[in-house]
């Protein structure tokens, strides 16, 4: 009975102490939901961000609006963009990962890395057909397609990516998920926007995305190494309970 009185009152020294350690060493983990704006130009293999600071890296600029968490106070600040291109990606294949596919100016500790990009999920039966309202399109090729494209009217047209990937607190190595969704409205069906493209044209437009984060804190090496310590000092007490 003593040695287990012993043995528990380890475990709770241990497992406060390192709770302890958690909450005062370690920084909050990426958290909240920030929405960005800027302008893109699109075509058969690539998402070219724009405006250009530098090769393969566009510019976006935070919105004033509806950002929280560790995003709450970036309004209207900068970001800076990696641009997506198949070209580098092998036929079948999704667009490859890009470590700080997303960074802030305001916020240099946060990087948003990009792991996935959705395929379409619309069918390409009405890709090319004669425009109409409540058309949908993902257009088929040698890469799968991240676009969702609708038809609203026979004059206007929407288009979607959803992206994910992993939210990095580059000061604690914290970790977390995220999902995105880019958007952007035309003035035209989306049936004259692949006409463009598969002729060799480029389809430039503004664009708008929202950034949902869900938190993952992971337990800093100290703090684990104290209950590691804490259980061993059990151990040893066992040990020479059992020797005596």
């Amino acid at each position: 009975m003593q040695f287990w009185s012993k043995g528990l009152l380890a475990i709770a020294g241990a497992a406060s102490f390192s709770v302890f350690c958690i909450s005062s060493a370690s920084a909050a983990p990426i958290n909240g939901t920030v929405n960005i704006s800027g302008s893109v130009a699109v075509g058969m293999t690539f998402i070219d961000f724009q405006p250009p600071v530098g090769p393969p890296d566009g510019a976006f600029v935070v919105s004033n609006t509806g950002n929280t968490g560790s995003f709450g106070s970036l309004n209207n600040t900068a970001g800076i963009i990696k641009d997506l291109d198949e070209t580098v990606q092998t036929p079948g294949m999704n667009f490859p990962a890009l470590t700080g596919f997303m960074t802030f100016a305001a916020a240099p500790d946060i990087r948003l890395d990009l792991t996935s990009i959705d395929p379409g999920t619309f069918g390409s039966a009405d890709c090319f057909a004669p425009a109409a309202p409540g058309q949908t399109c993902t257009p088929t090729g040698p890469f799968p397609n991240p676009f969702n494209l609708s038809n609203g009217s026979a004059t206007t047209s929407s288009a979607s990516i959803t992206f994910r990937g992993n939210a990095v607190n580059t000061l604690t190595n914290e970790t977390g998920t995220f999902v995105g969704i880019f958007s952007t409205q035309f003035t035209v069906p989306y049936q004259m926007l692949l006409q463009e493209i598969t002729s060799g044209s480029t389809v430039s437009t503004s664009y708008s995305a929202t950034i949902s984060t869900t938190t993952s804190a992971v337990p800093e090496p100290a703090s684990l190494f104290l209950l590691g310590s804490g259980l061993i000092g059990i151990f040893v007490i066992g040990r020479k309970r059992a020797a005596r």
